[in-house]
């Protein structure tokens, strides 16, 4: 569900960015969801590891949605957009095969992270 909400206030970046439809302005009205959250850096890969998978919940206990498409590299950083600012969120991040990328380890600690407002 978080998930969906997320692929969806994406699609609608471009409109609560700032751009308007026929001088309308009512997508401004959803400026709770202009909070961020940053992750990283990730670990250095270990041989055979091909990435990073990031998973986010609601709740400590889940359940929790994948964020990525494709596995996060080690030593880099990445924004988590369209939360709601001040909100906790749960996380935890899987290491997949560099052979296969559809096999994951086990799932790391859940880690938390408050989404702070989006700076322009």
């Amino acid at each position: 569900m978080l998930k969906r909400l997320l692929i969806f206030l994406l699609l609608l970046s471009p409109w609560l960015g700032g751009a308007t439809c026929g001088g309308a302005d009512k997508f401004r009205s959803a400026k709770g969801l202009l909070g961020v959250v940053e992750l990283g850096p990730f670990p250095k890969q270990a041989p055979g590891v091909g990435g990073y998978n990031l998973y986010i919940s609601e709740k400590k206990e889940g359940p929790f949605d994948k964020i990525n498409d494709e596995p996060v590299a080690g030593f880099t950083k990445i924004m988590v957009p369209m939360l709601n600012s001040g909100q906790d969120y749960y996380f935890r991040m899987t290491s997949v095969s560099q052979k296969d990328p559809t096999k994951e380890s086990v799932p790391g600690g859940v880690f938390k992270r408050t989404a702070e407002p989006k700076k322009d």
